[in-house]
Parts: structure tokens; sequence; C-alpha cells
């Protein structure tokens, strides 16, 4: 179970890290237009 949560913690951790990379990528763009 603990791996399994480490695991879950880690996935976490990207999904954020990619949604925070895609929203300053908007971000830019919203602020060039």
């Amino acid at each position: 179970m603990a791996s399994k949560k480490s695991l879950w913690d880690m996935i976490l951790k990207v999904v954020i890290a990619v949604a925070s990379a895609v929203a300053g990528v908007f971000g830019a763009n919203a602020m060039s237009l």
C-alpha cells in the first residue's frame, strides 16, 4: 500500500507540473494577444 501511495503521489506531482506548464503557455499566449 505504501508503494502505491508513493506512486499516486508521484503521478499527482507530474499532473500538477504539466497543468502549470500548460497554464503558463496559455497565459503567455493570452498576454501576447
